[in-house]
């Protein structure tokens, strides 16, 4: 068993030696997400085992989406768009269909117009359950997350229109 006067010796005598040499080591962290999908990434420059400096790197959360709806037709899309955001996919879908509207110069049915907006909040509500119901596991605390997913339940199970 090594004690802490044996650590202490042993440091000095690494401290004292002359060939001992510290080297900056580049470290990759991440990517950082729960859902794995590498949403930032952090570059960490140590010496030893002193981080000097922290490099973010954000962003991979398109997964290719632009280059495969290069070779999709525009309503081939809209499928995609629920891979870019795995909490809220409705919210990418009514852009993604505003924009293609858009860009066509096509008005929606005021009736389509008023459900977009009723799913899109309906979405960031669910999406800011998750965050709340999360947050308190990272709190230590369990029960928040069972209601919060309780009621992100609720909203999801909407019957179509």
């Amino acid at each position: 068993m090594v004690t802490n006067q044996d650590r202490e010796s042993i440091t000095e005598d690494i401290e004292g030696s002359e060939g001992f040499k510290t080297q900056e080591m580049l470290l990759n962290m991440g990517p950082q997400h729960p859902s794995t999908h590498g949403v930032l990434r952090l570059v960490l420059t140590l010496e030893g085992e002193t981080v000097v400096d922290c490099t973010p790197v954000i962003g991979y959360l398109h997964r290719g989406i632009e280059k495969i709806l290069e070779n999709r037709p525009v309503m081939g899309g809209i499928r995609y768009m629920d891979n870019a955001a795995y909490l809220s996919p409705m919210l990418n879908e009514i852009a993604y269909v505003g924009a293609v509207e858009q860009l066509m110069g096509l008005e929606p049915p005021r009736r389509a117009q008023y459900i977009r907006l009723l799913v899109g909040e309906m979405q960031r509500i669910a999406s800011h359950l998750v965050a709340v119901g999360t947050y308190g596991l990272d709190l230590g605390a369990f029960t928040p997350v069972l209601w919060c997913f309780r009621d992100r339940g609720q909203i999801e199970d909407v019957p179509p229109v």
